[in-house]
């Protein structure tokens, strides 16, 4: 294989893994509700963060460990009961909501109904591990099976803004 051939190759490899990183991070940003400021009245500010030089600068394995944390720092561990139970519409049900020792950021959960969009279930925040083992739901709900959608945002332990979400999909069964 010619040099031309392997710098190819490798060109393409980095443009992977670029648009794999882009990707993983629009999804993860993409609670957040925060705007960019207005430029000033007489232009462009630039950042002063901001410095000269981009990827060229660094070698394949040192653009991967750079792109690995980053992704590592966005990385949300879901975990709940994927078939809560509940006696009846007012009771405590088994939703074994658990925020894992790996995750970063307290975390939040929201539970809608697929079929009508409706939130029936809104967690306050829950600390990294912690659990909420039962609870009862917002809604008063007539006996029954309910597909849902669970979501975990990860919130600011500062400010409380949702810095990312993950979601799920469950089904809660009403007995009577």
């Amino acid at each position: 294989m010619s040099q031309k051939d392997r710098s190819r190759q490798r060109s393409k490899k980095l443009a992977c893994i670029l648009c794999a990183v882009c990707a993983i991070s629009c999804l993860l940003l993409a609670g957040c509700q925060e705007k960019a400021e207005d430029p000033a009245p007489g232009g462009i500010v630039y950042d002063d963060a901001a410095i000269e030089g981009g990827w060229e600068t660094l070698s394949e394995e040192e653009i991967v460990a750079s792109l690995n944390e980053k992704v590592e720092e966005g990385y949300i561990n879901i975990s709940m009961n994927a078939s809560p139970v509940f006696e009846d519409g007012q009771a405590e049900g088994s939703l074994m909501i658990v925020n894992e020792e790996v995750n970063r950021y307290p975390q939040q959960v929201v539970i809608t109904r697929d079929d009508t969009g409706e939130t029936i279930y809104t967690s306050a925040a829950i600390p990294v591990g912690s659990k909420i083992a039962a609870d009862t739901l917002d809604v008063v709900l007539p006996a029954g099976t309910y597909e849902c959608t669970a979501m975990f945002h990860s919130l600011d332990p500062e400010t409380g803004a949702i810095l990312g979400s993950a979601g799920a999909s469950i089904v809660i069964t009403i007995q009577n």
